[in-house]
This record gives C-alpha cells, structure tokens and sequence, in this order.
C-alpha cells in the first residue's frame, strides 16, 4: 500500500507493517498512548519486581523470616490487607483523575510523557532507595550518577576530565548551586586580593581583586608565599559586616556587596537565589531583551561597566537556553565573547552561568546527518557555546523525559565544583567520590540520575537517540503552526526558537485587553479544569519585560496598546507522538479547528 514519507509527516498506513526503522528510538522506548507497548512494560515491571524479592530472599537468608505464615492469617492481619488495598484502589482511581500527559493532546507544560528507561530506573532505585550523599548510603547509586553526569558532560561538549557535578532535585535548586560557586570563587579573588594589597601594596582595585581570575589568583600565591593570611578578609568566614569594613578600609572604597546580572526573562529561582545568599533584591540586575526576545549582549556590556563604575563586583552572568516562557535562547556564543574579551583584554574575569534547564538536551546533536539546520536562527550557536561557560542547568525531567524529580548541575572546572569543605562526623564522605559535603541538599535520591543513565545509554544522548526524538517535536511545532495559520481566524504566532510555541488571535485594529481577553476564553476551554480535548498553558509578556519585541507586534495588527502585557496560548510540544505515522488522529489539524471554533 502507498505510504507517505513526507519526513514531517503527519503520514498514514493501511497496513500492519513496522514503523520506519528511523523512529525505533521513538517507537521502543515509550509506552505509547494507548498503552502500545504494554506487554513489554509489564514483562519489563514483572522482572523487575521478581528479581528484586529474590535478591531479598538471598541477604542473609539464614536469620529466619520474622512474618510467619501464621501471622498473615490472623483476623487482624488480614482486616489491614483488606484496607490497604481498598486505599490502593482509591489511590489508583483518584489519579485516573490526573491530566493525562502522556497524551498528544497535553501541550500544556514542560512535561510529557516520560521514557520506560527512565521510569524503569526511577522504580529500581525507588525500591533499594539509596540516599547519594555518599557511598556509606548508596554503594551503587553514587556510582550510577557519577557515570550519569558523565554522559551529560560528553553530551554539552564539556572537556574530557575537568568537568564535574551532580543531581539535584530541579533546576531551581541547581541554579542555586551555580550562585554558590560564583559566590565562593568571588570570596577567594577577593581576600587573597585585599591581602596582597595590604602585605604586597598590589596595585588593582576591588572590582579587578574580585575578577583577578585563576592564573592570577595562583600568582598571587605565590608571590605571597607562606605570609598569606587571606581568611581575615572572607566574606564567607566571617562577619560580613566586619570584613566590609576592612576591605572599605585596603581598597580605600566601600564595598557594598556582588551583582548578579540575569536577562528579563529570567525564571523566579534568581530573585529567590538573591535573597538566599543575603544578597538582597537590589544585587538583582536585569539585563534588557533585544527585539527577538533573548538577552541584549549590548546592554549586558553596559551593565558590566556600570557595575564597574560604582565598584560592584559581577558575581554572575545568566544566560538562558530555552526560556520558560517562550523556550527561547539567549545568544551564549556572543554573550561568552564578550566576556572573553574582557578575560584576554582586561584581565577581568567574570563567571559565566548558562540556565538550559529546558533546552540543554537540544546539545544531542538535534540536526544529526540531515542536510541543513532543523533549528531556528541562532540556536544552534548557542546550544553548542554551552560548554564554554562555567557552569550549567539541566532538567533531565524536561526534555530527558525522565519522571520528577531529576535536575542537574554541572561546572567545566573541578576547582570551583570543589568549593565546600564542610563535614560531618557521623558520615565518612569520601572526597573522591561522594558530593555531600559539595551539594545544597544533604539527603538526595539516587532516582533522577540512575533514570537519566538508563536513558542515556538505551535511547542515545545523540542524533540517533534523543536527536531524534526532539527533532520530531521541532516538527511537531512546524506542523501545529502551520494548521493554526491555516484556519480562518486570524492567529498570530511568536516567532519561536525550539519545539515551544506561542499564539493569540487578533483582528486589525483591535485594542490589546480585546485580544487578551480572547486568549483568555481560549485558555479556559483547553484548561485542565475542563477535561477539554486538548490542554494548553498561558503566559503573560509585560512590556516592561518585552518591550523590543512585543511593539513591533501590537503594530503588526494597527493594535491599540491599552494593557501592560500581551497574554499569548502557550504549547509546549514535546510529546513525540503529536506527529504520528500511525494514529487516526491528525493532532495538529484537530487542534487548530478546535481554537477556530471556541474562537468563533
């Protein structure tokens, strides 16, 4: 029977023939909507649990059973079995509730349906239940996510045997890692530079000590040799009170604290990271977004010399690949560049952090061996200047399609991974191996790395594997586009940058509060509140955030602008099934006639 190859599909067959052999990474490694691999995962869930009670069986299989089978038949053991099951089955039925994100129908949030490796890693690690703050807790586990960054470090390009990290719970929590080790890294630069300056009579300013940079840093050293007495001038030592007021008195300036410098569409862990660290919410400088909605590497270097003119030292540079709202990337390329510059040309050394907590994983060489570029403008540079920066977010829960909770953190240079020497006398942490004493949680479950690891070595962090499918998602928005600027109501479309796409609908003329009001209406018809046939997400773009970009829209239609912001339908597509080869359903074609039709 014929068969449409178009490679954007979507493609129908009449036969009963495999898939095309290109979409096994697709195919094989989830449970399908409809539960298509449902032998496979039962078989796969029945193994798992067989092996793991016979691996009881074995421990110690002498000391003798301490339920016996007279136990289990007594009235009142058996009254307990009954109501345990009884609220299993509640449990289970109160989730059929749940919104179903494994469907092609969710387009709402950063979620979707999650890969079997990675639930199969999650359940095998959930039932040893190791804790990763060292080997005495989890022989295995710290193992597993050691190998586990491992893959994620060769998959950003990190250099061969520098690069280390963890897991954490999410990337709010790693973004907070990346503020402690800019943070810790500034302290050092810091009081070594005010000791040289006080012993030495060393020539810089407190901007230049609190970039000196690690060459420097070593001089520094030294040249002071064994009459280095730095820790009287650290901020993370001391009272920081106390030791501005020293440094106010070498650098003859006052020292009023560190910057952090974050693009408008920053996610909220920034503001919470400032006011975390004692910063305070004035250390939170936004950087401005040019007209295509990403940060303004002119206005970053503007910033950077303001923040030198009024002596405050960068802690940190954010960059975002893959932004909440839009899932838009920042140019990391240029923004790296002109922090190199100021490395090679000046000798100010500034950290880098890169918050690709959503589009790292585009780093699996989306493109593969295609002819041409699948991604938008620009995004290409930037996912591939990842690895040029200091450090980095992931969210493997994201476009990993590993289960909650599983963020990452990575640095390109063990010296500042290594910056905590804390301890603690009832765990024997071993400084090669185990993360405790470098992590801001204590406790971490083993879950999100072995179910990235899993993940990583049977899908492929590559153009085969996750290349493959993320390269079917970018379709999937191309296709979702298409159909909505293909119905009769006049959609228009946020020029997107990866497989998140944003639209509202707009006649010429209309007031801006007229066209959030139908974004609105159009929301609340695919909310998760109506069981609706497909389920959508919102976000609001303030002009004071988007100006650059938002102006040139609101023209586009002659709109009149009476709001502050322009609320726009918000579909994250990263279900690989959107774009089917098999299924009855046109997902695409549906969906759009289903907002032309709520639209009126």
């Amino acid at each position: 029977m014929a068969v449409n190859t178009d490679p954007d599909g979507p493609v129908r067959r009449d036969d009963e023939r495999g898939c095309d052999p290109d979409d096994v990474a697709v195919k094989s490694f989830f449970l399908g909507p409809q539960a298509e691999n449902a032998d496979w995962f039962r078989a796969v869930f029945e193994h798992i649990v067989e092996t793991y009670l016979e691996w009881r069986r074995r421990i110690h299989a002498d000391d003798g059973r301490a339920i016996s089978v007279a136990d289990r038949a007594m009235p009142q053991f058996v009254e307990k079995r009954r109501v345990f099951r009884s609220l299993v089955h509640e449990l289970l039925q109160r989730f059929e509730r749940e919104v179903p994100k494994f469907s092609p129908r969710y387009i709402g949030h950063m979620f979707s349906e999650t890969s079997m490796p990675a639930m199969v890693g999650h359940v095998v690690t959930l039932l040893h239940n190791p804790n990763n703050v060292s080997g005495e807790s989890s022989r295995v586990g710290v193992q597993l996510e050691e190998e586990a960054v491992g893959e994620l470090v060769q998959m950003l390009g990190f250099a061969d045997g520098c690069a280390r990290g963890h897991f954490t719970s999410g990337g709010t929590v790693a973004n907070f890692e990346a503020m402690t080790r800019a943070r810790h890294r500034l302290d050092r630069f810091i009081a070594l530079g005010a000791e040289a300056k006080s012993a030495k009579g060393w020539g810089g300013s407190l901007f230049e000590a609190a970039h000196m940079g690690w060459q420097s840093y070593d001089e520094l050293c030294d040249e002071l040799d064994g009459d280095r007495d730095s820790s009287q001038f650290e901020l993370l030592s001391h009272n920081p009170f106390e030791v501005a007021a020293r440094l106010n008195s070498v650098f003859a300036e006052p020292y009023r604290g560190p910057v952090v410098l974050v693009p408008d569409h920053k996610h909220y862990s920034w503001v919470k990271g400032v006011e975390l660290l004692g910063l305070g919410r004035e250390a939170f400088w936004s950087v401005d977004l040019d007209h295509r909605g990403v940060m303004s590497i002119e206005h970053l270097g503007e910033r950077i010399e303001e923040a030198r003119r009024k002596g405050r030292p960068v802690l940190m540079v954010v960059s975002v690949a893959g932004t909440t709202e839009l899932g838009a990337f920042d140019p990391v390329a240029g923004v790296q560049d002109l922090l190199d510059r100021y490395a090679v040309e000046q000798n100010i050394h500034i950290y880098h952090h890169v918050d690709a907590a959503y589009g790292g994983f585009f780093a699996a060489n989306i493109c593969g061996e295609s002819p041409g570029c699948i991604m938008e403008d620009g995004v290409c540079d930037a996912v591939g200047a990842i690895h040029r920066a200091n450090s980095v977010t992931l969210d493997p829960h994201k476009l990993g399609y590993v289960p909650y909770s599983s963020g990452a953190f990575l640095a390109a240079d063990e010296r500042e991974y290594f910056s905590n020497s804390v301890d603690a006398p009832y765990v024997a942490f071993d400084p090669d191996s185990d993360r405790g004493p470098q992590t801001i949680e204590g406790s971490r479950s083993a879950a999100g790395a072995v179910a990235t690891w899993l993940t990583a070595r049977t899908i492929g962090l590559d153009a085969d594997g996750y290349g493959r499918i993320l390269r079917r998602t970018l379709v999937a928005r191309r296709r979702v586009q298409q159909a909505l600027q293909s119905v009769d109501v006049p959609v228009r479309v946020i020029p997107p940058s990866s497989n998140i796409l944003a639209f509202y609908v707009a006649h010429d003329g209309e007031s801006l509060s007229a066209v959030n009001r139908r974004t609105q209406e159009i929301y609340e018809a695919f909310s998760p509140a109506t069981d609706a046939e497909f389920y959508v997400s919102k976000t609001a773009l303030r002009f004071s955030e988007y100006e650059a970009m938002l102006q040139p829209l609101v023209e586009s239609w002659d709109g009149q602008r009476d709001d502050r912001e322009l609320i726009v339908i918000r579909l994250c597509l990263m279900n690989p099934f959107i774009v089917s080869r098999e299924t009855k359903t046109d997902f695409p074609g549906e969906f759009a006639r289903a907002v032309a039709d709520v639209v009126g």
